[in-house]
């Protein structure tokens, strides 16, 4: 994406900011108001935070926010279950979009990002289901990435599906735990859940910590112009 198209979407966010906060003032809109409605039409509800959860998931939206911003408005039990089945439904378009794409097309969003697919591949062939697993048990690794290289990986959707869903529970039960933490002021739940998440992470990291400084700069693109490239044997 060049930069006049990044620029048209970012005006293009303000005002949709803008009016859906003169729309929100207007109907008078709150949390307490979108909470009746979560109660009284409740299925409809979950329908539509699910769909809106696949839709912009696909398109490389925060899991985390979806599944705290849901968090706050259902239970427990409830938004696990809603949150992965909008993981799993935006995973498998994914997959199917890298498919359907090709090698070429996850090359070319590795490289935005300031990654190199060819550092993926040793690992990729190792052991697909344990790539993709560990891959979507990483906090901070946006799910768009694992699902993409799942999409090119010799491996069948039963199993990227398994792998996806093995991965993603860990870190939708906790991140919920936590967000139901701060919401009922529950230190020992906040803390135990935070504890859970960076020892997921830690342990997935375990696995390919050959691979972590590839895997920081592939999370996060602008660490790929902070942190040194690793040196190269003669």
């Amino acid at each position: 994406m060049n930069t006049k198209k990044k620029f048209d979407l970012f005006i293009a966010f303000i005002f949709i900011s803008i009016f859906i906060a003169i729309l929100s003032e207007y109907f008078n809109l709150s949390q307490t108001s979108i909470e009746n409605f979560v109660l009284i039409n409740h299925t409809l509800s979950a329908f539509i935070y699910t769909f809106l959860f696949i839709a912009l998931a696909t398109f490389s939206f925060s899991v985390s926010v979806m599944t705290s911003l849901g968090a706050v408005f259902f239970s427990i039990p409830e938004i696990i279950i809603y949150a992965m089945i909008g993981i799993m439904g935006s995973s498998i378009i994914d997959f199917y979009i890298a498919r359907k794409l090709g090698r070429g097309y996850v090359r070319n969003y590795i490289e935005k990002r300031g990654g190199k697919l060819e550092k993926f591949d040793e690992i990729i062939e190792k052991d697909t289901f344990k790539t993709t697993m560990i891959l979507s048990a990483i906090f901070f690794v946006p799910p768009t990435i694992p699902n993409l290289l799942g999409g090119i990986m010799k491996i069948n959707l039963k199993n990227y599906s398994i792998a996806t869903f093995l991965g993603n529970i860990p870190n939708t039960i906790f991140t919920v735990l936590l967000i139901n933490g701060f919401l009922y002021s529950n230190t020992l739940q906040i803390y135990t859940s935070i504890i859970a998440l960076v020892m997921i992470t830690v342990i997935s990291l375990y696995f390919y910590k050959g691979e972590i400084r590839d895997i920081i700069k592939l999370s996060f693109p602008l660490a790929s112009k902070i942190l040194p490239t690793k040196a190269t044997k003669n």
